[in-house]
């Protein structure tokens, strides 16, 4: 997928010349070579200028999250340049509307927050901020992020962006990575198949880990019990999960999002150590029910049959007791 992360901004050697060529750029024509432009007028109410700052700001977030292609690049002056983490150049305003109508027809849901960590004045009429971007492709997708800076020029009394530059994209974290999962913290239990399957998924207490005690009973005899622990793989670039069953066996799976499913490619082994495979497939239904199917179930080279989806609810929490008279 042409997916482009559009995150504003990089300081890099000659951004500030850069900018100012660009700003030349914009200057009315028919000025000669060898005579001097008409001299702008220079800053004289800071907090009024970083008022306007901030204010361009918002209009970006407010334009990208209205997937307003026109209106983002109307931000920048006729000539500016904006560049991402990746090395993709859009050079002028129409060349930057094409740019974001193209991320917007990409991912039509894509979602962007500004975190500003520093406006500076640098000169007359020429301003640089830095910051981070946080872009969400889909509202399940984990989000990427990316540190920025952009120059911004003052002409005519107008204050527009001339150059946005990315610096780099900002890794997520181990505990990022899982809060694609959060849905899943909670208790949860399923009756479909004759027997009751209950799941308790909570946080393990240094946050890397999502942990999942999980137990089956037919009536009043337990049948089996085990634990899985769901954590990110740096190795795989995957979320990968461990599970031991009480029975001895054990097993592990790799995870991967498709929209609102988690696919998993599960390899177990049996207490008597027959090797199991299949593919389970999670799908959200909403905050309070997703179903759980699996497939291509093979047992010791023997090909078993599908489960059909079953549908796992969660456990409304208990009332509280009365206090105590």
């Amino acid at each position: 997928m042409k997916k482009m992360l559009v995150t504003l901004g990089t300081v890099v050697c000659g951004l500030t010349v850069a900018a100012v060529c660009m700003a030349q750029k914009d200057s009315p024509a028919g000025a000669s070579k060898t005579t001097p432009a008409p001299t702008q007028s220079v800053t004289t109410n800071p907090a009024s200028d970083e008022k306007a700052i901030h204010q361009i700001i918002d209009d970006v977030e407010k334009a990208y999250n209205s997937g307003d292609a026109k209106g983002l690049a109307s931000l920048f002056t006729e000539n500016a340049e904006m560049i991402n983490a990746r090395g993709d150049v859009a050079h002028g305003r129409a060349a930057i509307e094409a740019f974001f109508a193209a991320v917007f027809a990409d991912g039509p849901s894509s979602k962007m927050t500004i975190t500003t960590k520093s406006i500076r004045t640098i000169g007359p009429n020429l301003v640089v901020e830095d910051g981070t971007t946080m872009v969400s492709v889909s509202p399940n997708a984990l989000p990427e992020r990316s540190q920025y800076a952009v120059v911004y020029v003052k002409q005519e009394g107008k204050w527009q962006m001339a150059s946005a530059r990315d610096t780099s994209l900002i890794s997520p974290s181990n505990v990022e990575y899982l809060q694609q999962l959060t849905w899943l913290i909670g208790d949860w239990v399923d009756e479909s198949l004759g027997t009751r399957v209950s799941s308790k998924y909570r946080w393990s207490l240094d946050g890397n880990y999502i942990i999942n005690e999980f137990s089956a009973n037919f009536g009043d005899r337990l049948l089996m019990s085990g634990t899985q622990r769901i954590g990110w793989d740096p190795l795989a670039n995957q979320i990968r999960s461990w599970v031991f069953e009480s029975s001895g066996g054990y097993g592990e799976g790799l995870w991967s999002n498709d929209e609102d499913r988690w696919i998993i490619k599960q390899r177990n082994v049996t207490s008597s150590g027959q090797v199991g495979t299949a593919t389970n497939v999670l799908k959200i239904i909403d905050k309070d029910r997703w179903g759980w199917q699996s497939y291509d179930r093979v047992v010791g080279g023997q090909l078993n049959p599908s489960i059909e989806q079953i549908i796992v609810v969660r456990v409304p929490p208990q009332p509280e007791r009365a206090a105590a008279r």
